[in-house]
């Protein structure tokens, strides 16, 4: 009975997350598209006139749909950090009558549902700019549609680390310049790990402890096929690991940081 009570409470925490959410959907969904608009329209139709391969913007989109939950994390943990610092209504998911670790579990959990959904509202925006360039009954589904969950995994829990760590809001800048704006970019948003092992093998190998490169390759793998690309299942196993790492290193540091038992 207690597990039954356990996952009621936590269904009702997401489903308040869910409702704040769907006062800033709209906005979201236009900020990311955005974004990967421009993107899309600069790599598909400007950059091949300087010689860039011609189908380079659709093997951008794949970096794009990678990238979603990435940017989102920004915005995600300086909500977080604000209320550390402020009104600490996490105190009072702390208060509940759930393990403490489970109402922080509910959040994450909330968090990857936003970013899948946002990630997926980037298809048709990807289509639109794309149009013949992206075959749509190309896609592998069943593939897109994981790794678009384990990435929205990765992320949700990175910002639970992210936002563990980060003394003071003030701090959020620094934090985005020195580790996730360069885990994004050696992530794989504008090159594959086959075409970095090509150019420079020493510095491929060290971009496998980047988990970015495993979310960007596993998306591309679903849109283009795994030729050329890091194994899918590995790719999987791979993000569900680090996943895992930032969310018991994130719940250790957020411990002690909010003083819960």
């Amino acid at each position: 009975m207690k597990s039954v009570s356990y996952f009621a409470v936590c269904k009702e925490l997401i489903r308040c997350d869910l409702v704040i959410f769907r006062q800033l959907v709209i906005d979201k969904i236009i900020d990311f598209a955005v974004w990967a608009s421009i993107s899309i329209f600069v790599n598909a139709y400007i950059l091949p006139y300087f010689g860039v391969q011609a189908g380079f913007g659709l093997f951008q989109f794949g970096g794009i749909l990678a990238a979603v939950g990435i940017f989102e994390i920004y915005r995600t943990a300086v909500d977080l950090v604000l209320d550390f610092e402020g009104d600490r209504i996490v105190d009072y998911r702390l208060t509940l009558p759930i393990p403490s670790w489970l109402a922080l579990l509910s959040k994450v959990v909330y968090f990857v549902m936003i970013y899948f959904f946002l990630a997926v509202c980037m298809i048709p925006v990807g289509k639109l700019c794309l149009w013949n360039q992206l075959d749509l009954m190309q896609i592998n589904y069943p593939k897109l549609a994981l790794a678009l969950i384990f990435q929205s995994l990765f992320c949700a829990c990175f910002a639970l680390f992210v936002s563990s760590w980060i003394e003071h809001v003030g701090k959020m800048g620094t934090i985005w310049s020195r580790c996730v704006f360069p885990m994004w970019f050696m992530g794989g948003f504008a090159f594959s790990w086959k075409a970095l092992y090509s150019v420079w093998p020493a510095v491929a190998w060290i971009d496998l402890i980047n988990p970015m490169i495993y979310v960007t390759e596993s998306t591309r793998v679903a849109i283009l096929g795994q030729e050329n690309f890091l194994n899918f299942w590995l790719c999987l196993v791979a993000i569900a690991f680090f996943s895992a790492l930032c969310f018991v290193v994130g719940m250790r540091k957020l411990k002690r940081r909010l003083d819960y038992v």
